[in-house]
């Protein structure tokens, strides 16, 4: 597993292979109309099961809330999908620490020699 190190300034040498263009996203188009644009560049490393557990969590309380609104025949459908995502959230939080060896745990050295390169 490869680790870099967070840089607060950007390069100013290109350093890195040339890429092909990617094909803008809505997230391309949503950023050029933001007025601060580090809301959209600034960048935090989460582990990956962290955030889909944020973002489980999200959508779980929100249709959850969502539901309060909407009819009766349908407020328990969307209250179970909604404790669904909750659960499933509770799940992505707990698995790195319930479940060890599944993805390899970065030791001290391999951050120092890769901050060396």
């Amino acid at each position: 597993m490869e680790v870099s190190r967070i840089q607060a300034t950007p390069a100013f040498h290109n350093n890195q292979p040339e890429q092909k263009p990617r094909k803008r996203e809505i997230i391309d188009v949503i950023a050029d109309n933001v007025k601060n644009p580090r809301d959209v560049n600034d960048c935090v490393a989460v582990p990956r099961g962290i955030f889909k557990a944020y973002i489980a969590l999200m959508a779980g309380t929100g249709l959850m809330a969502m539901s309060n609104f909407l009819p009766k025949k349908v407020k328990p459908t969307v209250n179970i999908i909604g404790w669904g995502l909750n659960i499933l959230s509770a799940y992505y939080f707990a698995k790195p620490f319930a479940i060890k060896g599944l993805s390899p745990t970065v030791t001290k050295e391999e951050v120092e020699s890769n901050n060396t390169k």
